[in-house]
This record gives C-alpha cells, sequence and structure tokens, in this order.
C-alpha cells in the first residue's frame, strides 16, 4: 500500500519527538527480585529454549513469563499448541506511534520487572513497544539501541548461551536473582 511508507514515517516522527519523554518518565521501585518477565524474540524456532534458559536463570514459573515474537513481515502461521506467544508486526501500531491491537495493548497495561530483548535487529515499531510499556528493568544487546536498555551485553546475538551466562552474572550481582 502507499500510504505505509507514510504510517512508518509518522511513526519515526512520533518516535524522534518522543523519546526523551517516554525515556525521563519515572520507574516505580519496590523490591528487587524479579517476579514477572516479558522476552521479545524475532525468530520463533527458539521460543521454547530461550523460555527454558529465562526460567531457569530466573526462577520463575512459566505463568509468570510471556514472550512476545516481532515480526517485520506477518506469515500465516500453521496452528501450533508450541507457538502461543504474541505475535506483533507493524500492523498492530496505527499513525504517529499509536497502539491499535489488543495484544500490545495488553502488554502495555501490564507491569514486568524485567524484559529481554533477544531481538537480532534493532526496529522502529519494537522500539515504540519498549519504550511506551511498563518494565522496571531491560536488557539486550550491545548492538541495539543503548538508550533504551538498563543492561546491554556485548556478544553477538547468535551466541544466546553466552548472553544467557552474562545475564544470570549480571542479575546475580544486582541481586536481582537468588
Amino acid at each position: 500500500m502507499i500510504f505505509t511508507g507514510f504510517k512508518r514515517k509518522s511513526n519515526q516522527i512520533f518516535f524522534n519527538k518522543k523519546v526523551s519523554e517516554l525515556l525521563n518518565k519515572p520507574t516505580e521501585t519496590g523490591s528487587n527480585l524479579i517476579k514477572t518477565v516479558l522476552i521479545i524474540l524475532d525468530d520463533a524456532s527458539e521460543k521454547e529454549l530461550i523460555e527454558k534458559d529465562v526460567q531457569d536463570i530466573v526462577g520463575i514459573s512459566k505463568n509468570k513469563l510471556e514472550t512476545i515474537l516481532y515480526q517485520e513481515k506477518p506469515q500465516k502461521l500453521q496452528k501450533e499448541n508450541s507457538l502461543q506467544a504474541a505475535i506483533i508486526s507493524p500492523n498492530d501500531f496505527g499513525w504517529f506511534g499509536a497502539v491499535k491491537s489488543e495484544k500490545a495493548k495488553h502488554i502495555l497495561t501490564k507491569k514486568y520487572d524485567l524484559l529481554i530483548n533477544y531481538s537480532k535487529v534493532d526496529a522502529l515499531y519494537s522500539n515504540l513497544l519498549l519504550l511506551q510499556s511498563n518494565i522496571k528493568f531491560k536488557v539486550g544487546f550491545a548492538h541495539l539501541n543503548n538508550r533504551f536498555y538498563d543492561l546491554l551485553i556485548d556478544c553477538k546475538p547468535d551466541n544466546v548461551h553466552l548472553f544467557n551466562q552474562e545475564l544470570k552474572k549480571y542479575l546475580r550481582i544486582l541481586k536481582m536473582i537468588e
């Protein structure tokens, strides 16, 4: 569609204008221990492995863990019981950064203690979701935009095992896990 480029440009303008305002919004402080986790992925094949690793690292149950699959171009997925992640795409956003899908609105209204972004690409729409969400502590790969994260781990995005080891080490140092 011809309006796709215009919509992306309007979201980029909104993002550039509001980034400092959204980054300076106060965050809640409370218990340092992690109770709820949000994971952002861009590869559905890694979902089960990453969820299990995060459960082991943080020590939470599966119902306290939520996974978002970000896809730039949403694909028709076959019905699989194993893939129960919310799929977010540019279609879930309207003009000027407005969130129009119910699954994205649900993510924005819920409070999380930890966000882990396993995305290999720094995308505008996942950053819009990240900025507008209510998350106490955000972790990602070092190649991502450093303004949005509290902790960046410098390793290749393909090396998830090393990333998880470093994540566990730093969360222990920060006394966010036991």
